[in-house]
């Protein structure tokens, strides 16, 4: 979800975590492999190419899909290359959420320093201890986060449907060497699997309704929730 595509942002349509934002590039390059197709699918196939599932920190999100073509022009063959240079101008669908959104998703792992988060098809949602539920500990033996519900123990098992609120949007800077990758936090852009996240959101778990979604069920509440609390 990363990469540096030439667009120039012209709007942003407000919504909700998806929004519509509208882009300019004046130098989409077709290959001469790609020119016996229509302008038009060649010029599609080279947006998604360049844009889809890449992060635009100029637009404050991540682009999951292209979504209409509203201009193409020019068609200048570039000398040297025998490509065909388009200026475009296009719409994209952005995951975009806003601080204060609720958003749920699956917990896909969890360590002393936090948990991870992903909705699917995003996966870089980070919960930092303070923002579980409190009082909430790390069972180092079972690896979960248990919150400490007037003396009942609800863990927060991997794989589990969770529910959170958007604290935070960031866009890390591009680490410059392999030394400043290893040393980077989970809430500085760090994965779990050693790679570098390009846009990160900040969740809170800490409130009403938020955490684990089997807690807040409403056909049962946490003195009758079997399959996460222990009573002591």
């Amino acid at each position: 979800m990363n990469g540096e595509p030439g667009a120039t942002l012209l709007d942003i349509s407000v919504g909700r975590m998806f929004q519509l934002a509208s882009l300019s590039d004046s130098a989409v390059k077709i290959a001469p492999a790609n020119l016996g197709k229509s302008t038009l699918e060649a010029v599609t196939q080279e947006l998604e190419s360049l844009y889809v599932d890449k992060v635009l920190p100029e637009c404050g999100g991540l682009v999951v899909t292209l979504y209409s073509i509203k201009s193409i022009q020019g068609g200048a063959v570039l000398a040297g290359e025998g490509c065909v240079c388009f200026d475009v101008t296009f719409d994209v669908v952005l995951f975009k959420p806003f601080i204060g959104e609720v958003l749920e998703g699956t917990l896909t792992s969890a360590d002393a320093s936090g948990a991870h988060v992903s909705v699917g098809f995003f996966h870089d949602v980070f919960v930092s201890p303070s923002d579980m539920q409190y009082p909430s500990e790390f069972d180092e033996s079972e690896g979960v986060w248990v919150w400490d519900y007037d003396g009942s123990k609800m863990d927060m098992c991997i794989n589990e449907k969770v529910r959170f609120k958007v604290k935070g949007v960031r866009f890390p800077d591009l680490p410059k060497t392999a030394e400043e990758l290893s040393s980077l936090t989970f809430e500085a852009g760090a994965k779990t699997d050693g790679s570098f996240a390009p846009m990160l959101l900040i969740g809170n778990m800490n409130e009403d309704g938020l955490g684990l979604c089997s807690w807040w069920d409403e056909e049962g509440d946490h003195e009758d929730d079997h399959d996460h609390a222990v009573e002591e």
